[in-house]
């Protein structure tokens, strides 16, 4: 099983940022704006069509790491697996993020992995998702920060990931396995993701953070 999750590892690793603005526009998208290889920052650099690149580059991370283990579960690579199909998945999604955010290919600094974990959330779960999108929207709306709206889905996926599994188990027919492993491999993606925007927490304390408007280019989240 571990060769699986180091392939996991090794895809989000492949930062779809850094390489789109190279392949692009010949530049370092580390060298602009927050100096973060990031979604935002391709898009507040560079604009709309290298950002829209960049955007399904790292939407096809996602969908590689999670059809890729569903594809081994199911041709029963690991057959004496003891823990359920979802783990798995949930699992490799966290090596992705892991991989997106610590890069071994780039020296360790790579995104933020947001969108990389929004992706493989909802290959997984799509309607833990969905309250998560909708979380994210309404924040970045209220405040404008895209920071805040992420930083707030990193706090709500294990909580909805619990409310939501409970829920359907116990109203909706639902049938989820290992609930409580469930919700301890979210944690890490949670604390991950939220710690590398910390430097975003800085620059809100300061107010020196950017609002994201979608007919403005700026710097980063």
């Amino acid at each position: 099983m571990a060769a699986i999750f180091v392939a996991s590892y090794l895809i989000g690793s492949l930062n779809s940022a850094i390489l789109v603005t190279y392949l692009i526009k010949h530049k370092d998208i580390r060298d602009y704006g927050s100096f973060n290889a990031g979604l935002t920052n391709v898009y507040r650099c560079f604009g709309v069509f290298t950002a829209a690149t960049t955007l399904l580059a790292d939407l096809l991370k996602g969908v590689v790491v999670i059809f890729g283990t569903k594809l081994a579960l199911r041709l029963e690579i690991f057959s004496g697996l003891k823990i359920d199909a979802l783990s798995v998945c949930m699992i490799s999604a966290l090596f992705a993020v892991v991989g997106h955010c610590y890069p071994v290919f780039y020296k360790f600094k790579g995104g933020k992995g947001i969108l990389v974990a929004a992706v493989c959330m909802l290959l997984t779960d799509p309607t833990v998702f969905l309250f998560e999108l909708i979380l994210f929207v309404l924040m970045v709306a209220t405040t404008k920060y895209i920071s805040i709206g992420s930083m707030a889905a990193c706090v709500g996926y294990p909580v909805f990931t619990l409310i939501w599994q409970y829920a359907a188990n116990a109203f909706f027919g639902g049938n989820y396995e290992n609930i409580g492993l469930h919700v301890l491999i979210t944690l890490p993606m949670f604390m991950i993701c939220f710690f590398r925007h910390f430097s975003n927490i800085q620059h809100l304390w300061s107010g020196e953070e950017k609002k994201f408007y979608l007919h403005k280019k700026g710097e980063d989240e």
